[in-house]
């Protein structure tokens, strides 16, 4: 299944600020520490591993048995308390790399955005996620990481 060319491009506008402040972050310490924009990414890290849970609720969520029904499917189950699991670590990461240390916070970061990928693409095996868009999110993903660990490395 192909995904609309919509979708495709603002996952790929999504992107924009990870490479952005990856970027500026690991050539910008070369000259003066970048806090401020450690923090920026941090936070929006954060917000889009947050959002990546919310995709999951939603796909639960979109079929109306949920709500009438008294029962719900195994499969929406999951989707729904996979669904919180990004926030929570999303939080942490954000609480971690604000009081403690960012470097520890974006690799958490990281550790989220793959462990949500592998979750998915065990769900796209068995068919619970479309075609179309486990091959944007390992895109998204690779890009995600690369820009965190360019940050990490820039520090």
């Amino acid at each position: 299944m192909r995904l609309p060319f919509l979708i495709f491009l603002l996952g790929i506008a999504g992107l924009v600020p990870f490479v952005f402040l990856g970027g500026s972050i690991f050539i910008g310490h070369l000259f003066a520490p970048q806090p401020r924009l450690m923090l920026a990414l941090l936070a929006y890290g954060a917000c889009i591993l947050s959002f990546l849970g919310a995709v999951h609720w939603g796909l639960a969520m979109e079929r109306p048995d949920i709500i009438n029904d008294r029962t719900t499917s195994d499969l929406d189950r999951w989707r729904l308390i996979f669904g919180v699991c990004p926030a929570v670590l999303a939080w942490l990461a954000l609480y971690i790399g604000m009081v403690a240390n960012p470097r520890t916070g974006l690799s958490l970061e990281i550790l989220g955005f793959v462990a949500v990928y592998i979750f998915e693409k065990s769900g796209w095996k068995k068919g619970a996620i479309p075609q179309g868009y486990i091959r944007l999110r390992l895109a998204l993903t690779i890009g995600v990481v690369i820009s965190l660990l360019l940050a990490i490395l820039g520090t």
